[in-house]
């Protein structure tokens, strides 16, 4: 499978095949020369929550509610305090297959995709505009150039 990309640099759009790994591989631009890592290049994901964005990054990454001393790497403001600190793990990863987004439940209060609920260590697979609602914060997964 095909992924597309841009060159953070010039802003050229390329092809090139998807493998395990190719966030990690280095490359460089046919048209402006530069280096990067096929990782800087692929579109980005990030979670919607109203009008506000929360990048993702390749790898593993933890999702909660922002709190003083919270280390999750994506914090999101939760007045009503139904999210916990570290609700949900997902990880970004390159596949044969294209990018892969998976979603890992570990949060006391209910997280729900597209209205079914998850239960403790359940793993599922994310695609663009699916809705999670993370106790009671909705959010959708998006990915763009940015």
């Amino acid at each position: 499978m095909n992924i597309f990309i841009k060159c953070p640099h010039c802003g050229e759009e390329l092809q090139v095949v998807s493998a395990v790994g190719l966030e990690q591989k280095k490359v460089s631009c046919p048209k402006c020369k530069q280096p990067c890592t096929i990782g800087e290049c692929i579109p980005k994901f990030c979670l919607k929550v109203g009008g506000k964005k929360y990048q993702l990054h390749f790898g593993k990454q933890w999702v909660g509610r922002k709190k003083e001393g919270n280390n999750a790497e994506v914090q999101i403001p939760d007045e009503q305090r139904y999210m916990s600190r570290k609700h949900a793990l997902i990880e970004l990863r390159c596949t044969a297959n294209g990018v892969e987004c998976t979603f890992e439940e570990h949060g006391t209060n209910p997280t729900l995709k597209d209205g079914i609920e998850l239960i403790e260590d359940d793993i599922i697979f994310l695609f663009i505009n699916d809705c999670l609602k993370l106790g009671e914060t909705r959010m959708y997964l998006a990915g763009e150039f940015e």
